[in-house]
């Protein structure tokens, strides 16, 4: 190491600390502090400036290493260090700054905050290892004293916990996801094993003489209905098993099958002994050369599981509901207070931080407001195919003409060409739902433009077969190649968010729409620069 601290008031009143700082009681848990110089006086000198000081209530634990190997040992057996004060010329001349691209990108530790103290700054030019090394602040020994030693640890250690504290919430948040996808195929595995279970349920079935009032049960109905195989009913006992409350609504659509002389189908429940099972009716109406109906021929479906299936898938989605509320609510909560005192906090310090440290902090402000974005994106996401319209027919261009209207703005900054061309039929769609899959298909197409290129969108509609196939291609910023079975997952982002902002969720969002309406979605692109092709197709049985 070359240079000193030399500072005749380092020692007198060392830090006269906050009065909050200095009535809270030291916790458990203190700050670990790596210091790296390979002078004994120098590190003498920061264990006196920093041995009573107290960072948010907690003590400083100080760790020393005279050399960039030492320091390298002391991160793999200590990975919680929070802070490391590193010398720059050691063993080497360019000692510190290769310890820092070894932790940054050895050891893939990009958490512990880095603070560059040199006195030979001909070894580290101050703009240069900003720009070229990950480091977290950067000091003069000559320019050193208590006051910016004490600013530069604390404020440090506050971003060091700001980091972990977002990590944490990214954590808890990706397990929710997993949660509720692992939630939503569970859904998925039942409805199929329901469908299947439903191909080879057992159906009974019976004859009904309308003349004789008797009705004739197969063994599969008698099983359902808990009687002994050849039981013979009729009209009345067959009404006195219906539980009492559906047997008004029973009647009702057996009259009006009678009347209109049409096949009658019912579902209600039924009582064997102590238990309530729901069943389905269906029956075909044979009638005389007069038209009066005399004779029915008649299935019973025990659809019991069905209905707790659907009781199930009710509960389900009551807690996904609720999932939904612990994102808008409980996880936004805290977050947006560590946004509002993370202000409060630049404000307080801001004549004690430089340029480079309110950026920090304005740093940690961005990340906290952008997790909050990301939350509400997962939020929509989530109530996708639970909320919003059912399905109705609308004119496929009046969806179009809508997006555009609401994108006019970013059109229009823009300078964008946009073109409509091909058939637009009537389509049975969700007009919410779809309205948002064009808007963020076009939307897409305008803001990831090449600067420079005036954007030329194409939106095109054609019909095939039973299906309405829809294309947005753009001359934009295209899709690097192997990237494209990425874009439709939940905040997998393939441009820099500096460059283009967004929350990662928007094509994620489409790809949930248009599979709750049956169909699919893909991309496709020449390269980078070269533009791309958004395509989705949705069927249209019926129309």
């Amino acid at each position: 190491m070359s240079g000193r601290i030399e500072d005749p008031e380092l020692f007198q009143d060392l830090f006269a600390p906050e009065s909050s700082e200095e009535a809270a009681a030291p916790s458990g848990n203190p700050w670990k502090v790596l210091l790296v110089d390979d002078e004994d006086d120098v590190r003498a000198v920061f264990h006196l400036a920093l041995q009573d000081v107290l960072i948010e209530g907690r003590q400083l634990l100080l760790l020393d290493a005279r050399s960039a190997g030492e320091a390298k040992a002391a991160l793999a057996t200590s990975p919680d260090i929070a802070l490391m004060l590193l010398d720059v010329v050691m063993e080497s001349d360019q000692a510190g700054l290769e310890l820092v691209h070894q932790v940054r990108n050895g050891l893939a530790n990009r958490s512990v905050q880095i603070v560059l103290i040199t006195g030979q700054p001909g070894y580290a030019p101050h703009r240069k290892v900003v720009s070229d090394y990950e480091i977290d602040g950067y000091q003069l020994k000559s320019e050193l004293n208590a006051e910016r030693i004490f600013v530069s640890v604390s404020s440090a250690l506050r971003t060091y916990r700001l980091l972990r504290e977002q990590e944490s919430l990214r954590r808890d948040l990706e397990q929710k996801v997993q949660e509720l996808d692992q939630t939503l195929q569970a859904l998925r595995e039942s409805e199929a094993n329901f469908i299947r279970a439903q191909s080879v349920a057992h159906v009974g079935s019976w004859t009904y003489d309308l003349v004789t009032d008797e009705i004739l049960l197969s063994a599969e109905t008698c099983r359902i209905f808990g009687l002994r195989e050849g039981s013979v009913g009729n009209y009345k006992t067959y009404l006195e098993r219906v539980f009492p409350e559906d047997r008004s609504g029973l009647q009702q659509a057996w009259q009006a099958a009678l009347d209109r002389g049409t096949s009658f189908e019912h579902e209600h429940r039924i009582m064997v002994g102590a238990a309530i099972r729901h069943i389905r009716q269906r029956a075909d109406l044979t009638c005389d050369a007069a038209g009066k109906p005399v004779r029915s021929l008649g299935t019973t479906q025990d659809i019991t599981e069905r209905k707790q299936a659907e009781d199930e898938l009710r509960r389900s989605n009551g807690e996904l509901e609720q999932f939904s509320y612990a994102i808008s609510h409980d996880l936004r909560q805290p977050l947006r207070m560590i946004s509002c005192y993370l202000q409060l906090l630049g404000m307080s310090l801001a004549e004690q931080l430089d340029a480079e440290q309110s950026e920090y902090v304005n740093f940690a402000i961005d990340g906290a407001k952008r997790l909050d974005r990301m939350l509400v994106a997962l939020l929509e996401y989530s109530r996708v195919g639970r909320m919003g319209e059912p399905l109705t027919w609308i004119e496929s261009r009046a969806i179009v003409d809508e997006a555009l209207l609401f994108l006019q703005p970013a059109i229009a900054e823009a300078e964008a060409n946009i073109s409509i061309c091909g058939n637009w039929p009537r389509v049975y769609v969700r007009p919410d739902g779809m309205l948002r899959v064009m808007q963020n298909l076009i939307g897409n197409a305008i803001k990831f433009r090449v600067a420079g290129r005036t954007p030329q969108i194409t939106v095109a509609s054609t019909v095939a077969g039973a299906d309405w196939c829809l294309s947005v291609a753009d001359n934009g910023i295209g899709i690097p190649a192997g990237q494209l079975s990425r874009l439709f997952q939940v905040f997998q982002r393939l441009q820099s968010r500096v460059a283009f902002e967004g929350t990662g969720v928007g094509l994620a969002l489409c790809r949930k729409i248009v599979e709750h309406h049956g169909g699919r979605i893909w991309a496709e692109s020449a390269g980078e620069g070269q533009g791309s092709r958004f395509s989705l197709t949705l069927p249209q049985e019926g129309s």
